[in-house]
């Protein structure tokens, strides 16, 4: 489908729901910073999928059906910023007059939207009430869109209540995907009379040409002798004649020309052309009720008439009808006009002209410019086309360059969101960034816990290696560091900060847990042992000491410049003294971790004994040593 119908959702959600509500749509679809375009073509299944968002998003009680006639409603409300509402209002007095050119309209506006996929759609019966409906479409679940546009044209054009009633399914060819057939009631009441009247002026003028001479004549008319079929047939060059059994009884000059030898007379209308639209089944009865459908047929090529005979040629001559055939098959002559029931011939005319674009389809049918009749726009379109087909192509390459460079800033905008997202992200958590992001106060950040388990691990001998070599001692950091950014990926711990040579690391804050102990015992182990391997693989000397403590704290956003997401209170000093009073290579805890770990299977501890903390006194703690995964009993 084309961006225009997407556009008109866009802008209808952004203007009832709002601006944040159709980005939350566009991202939960895929399209996320999408600026839809106007003669883009966009995947069918989009405008169910953005009905199906909107169901979840809005959410008002709506359903996916609910939404669609929403949309079909925003369209015929949209579409008035192209001008296309002069279609509406030009094609016809009454709402009947406008179902019943509506195929006419699609076929219309192909030349704006060449890759357009139209439905087709004509009405079969009328009466006071209303009339039945035939829509036919390529695709599913286009119903409620059809149903929400013809509400809103009935309403804003023709100002006039409308119900719509799907009835049954009619069989149909293979070659159409769905059928509907729809019941519309409204006030039909004008149109028949107007109707009626017509009928009756055009009976008095039949009585008025044929009484000549009688006293019934109207004095303002003159009597018409009949119009011969010969004259017809060169008025209409392509025009086609059959009877109700389609068998072709007469053809226009042009056509004879091109199909020479009254190839087409005597055969029957399917084998010679196929019906493009509306797409029906080629029976009688079906074309009778096209009558007021504008329609296109394509002639099949001369060679693949003659092939269907070849049975009866002789075998040079079916060779030679074959090898002609590979060189005109690419031809395709496409008529499109009206149809009409003579009853004094008791056959069907087909009133047309070939559908030609540009100069390029006239010489792939092999026509010329004389070929086609001066009373029609045949020649003025063509020739128009092809003198402003090229300004218009750079117009409108200009306008796709616009839009997609406008995507492409969209896009690049969006990257570079994300970018200083990460970075912002590294420093504060996302929870607490989003937060100052919607004017919180840096003050009204702060939040007290009650238990978090706090780890500081030290670079011990990177003073050392400083000394010797200031650029192996900051490759040292880098890689140690990098290492520890990844092992806490891999748990439920916050990276507060790196000052110097030490690491500090946060469980059960900002989001708080109840696992935050182990979490910090786990990412304490893997430190230890990623550094072991890290030092047996290379030639780096690096050792550390680790330490960490449970207890309370408060942490908040403290600054406006290069704000930094910090942690205070006596358990941030305790966990630091575990990390001082540590040993290289050793993982250093509180009594408080310790009992907690306790709790837990599979943590090997040893005690250390008395230690003496600056600022604490004396403290027993403990060296946490191993995981060891519990063993699982096998049943008896």
């Amino acid at each position: 489908m084309y961006g225009m119908l997407l556009e008109s959702v866009q802008h209808f959600i952004q203007l009832e729901y709002g601006e944040e509500t159709w980005l939350a749509i566009l991202e939960s679809v895929g399209y996320r910073n999408t600026v839809f375009r106007t003669h883009h073509i966009y995947p069918d299944e989009l405008i169910m999928k953005l009905a199906d968002a909107a169901v979840t998003l809005v959410a008002n009680g709506s359903t996916r059906q609910d939404f669609l006639r929403f949309f079909g409603r925003c369209f015929v409300r949209y579409f008035s910023h192209y001008g296309y509402e002069k279609f509406i209002k030009v094609c016809g007095r009454y709402f009947c007059d406008f179902l019943t050119g509506i195929d006419n309209i699609h076929l219309q506006m192909r030349y704006m939207y060449p890759k357009m996929v139209s439905p087709s759609m004509y009405i079969s019966h009328e009466d006071a009430d209303g009339v039945l409906l035939h829509y036919r479409t390529t695709r599913n679940g286009f119903c409620p869109y059809l149903i929400g546009q013809l509400h809103q044209i009935a309403n804003d054009f023709y100002g006039i209540p409308l119900t719509v009633e799907e009835l049954p399914n009619t069989p149909f060819s293979q070659e159409e995907s769905y059928q509907f057939c729809f019941r519309l009631n409204f006030d039909n009441r004008d149109y028949m009379a107007g109707r009626a009247a017509c009928n009756g002026s055009l009976e008095l003028g039949r009585i008025n040409i044929s009484n000549r001479g009688s006293v019934k004549t109207i004095a303002s008319e003159k009597a018409l002798s009949s119009l011969s079929s010969s004259i017809l047939m060169q008025l209409f060059p392509f025009t086609l004649v059959f009877r109700p059994n389609l068998e072709i009884i007469s053809a226009g000059r042009q056509l004879k020309n091109m199909f020479p030898g009254d190839m087409l007379i005597g055969q029957p209308l399917p084998d010679v052309a196929r019906i493009r639209r509306p797409k029906l089944l080629f029976t009688w009865d079906n074309l009778y009720s096209l009558q007021k459908v504008l329609c296109e047929m394509e002639i099949l090529p001369a060679s693949q008439i003659e092939r269907k005979n070849t049975r009866h040629l002789a075998p040079e001559r079916a060779d030679a009808v074959a090898h002609r055939g590979a060189k005109e098959e690419s031809r395709r002559l496409l008529l499109q006009g009206q149809l009409r029931y003579l009853s004094d011939w008791d056959a069907m005319i087909f009133l047309c002209n070939p559908l030609i674009n540009n100069l390029e389809d006239m010489d792939g049918m092999g026509l010329t410019i004389n070929d086609l009749s001066l009373h029609g726009h045949g020649r003025d379109m063509v020739m128009a086309g092809w003198q402003h087909n090229s300004r218009l192509e750079d117009l409108y390459e200009r306008a796709e360059e616009r839009s997609q460079q406008l995507q492409q800033t969209y896009e690049l905008q969006d990257e570079w969101k994300k970018r200083g997202d990460k970075l912002l992200y590294s420093m504060i958590p996302q929870s607490v960034a989003d937060s100052l992001r919607s004017g919180t106060d840096p003050v009204n950040t702060c939040q007290a816990f009650e238990s978090i388990t706090v780890l500081f691990v030290e670079l011990a001998n990177i003073d050392e290696i400083t000394a010797t070599s200031p650029m192996e001692a900051v490759s040292c950091m880098n890689s140690v560091f990098s290492c520890f950014d990844n092992i806490i990926d891999q748990h439920s711990v916050y990276k507060v900060e790196t000052v110097g040579k030490v690491y500090m690391v946060v469980g059960g804050a900002p989001e708080t847990n109840e696992t935050h102990v182990r979490d910090v015992a786990l990412v304490a182990l893997s430190f230890r042992d990623e550094i072991e391997k890290i030092v047996n693989s290379s030639e780096m000397s690096v050792h550390i000491r680790i330490g960490f403590h449970t207890g309370s704290a408060v942490a908040g956003v403290v600054g406006r410049k290069m704000p930094r997401y910090c942690f205070f209170g006596d358990t941030i000093n305790t966990a630091a003294r575990m990390q001082t009073t540590s040993l290289p290579g050793k993982i250093h805890i509180s009594h408080n971790s310790f009992c907690r770990l306790q709790k837990l299977d599979g943590f090997v501890c040893e005690l250390r004994g008395t230690v003496l903390v600056k600022g604490k006194g004396e403290m027993n703690t403990h060296w946490l040593l191993r995981y060891e995964l519990p063993s699982i009993e096998e049943p008896k």
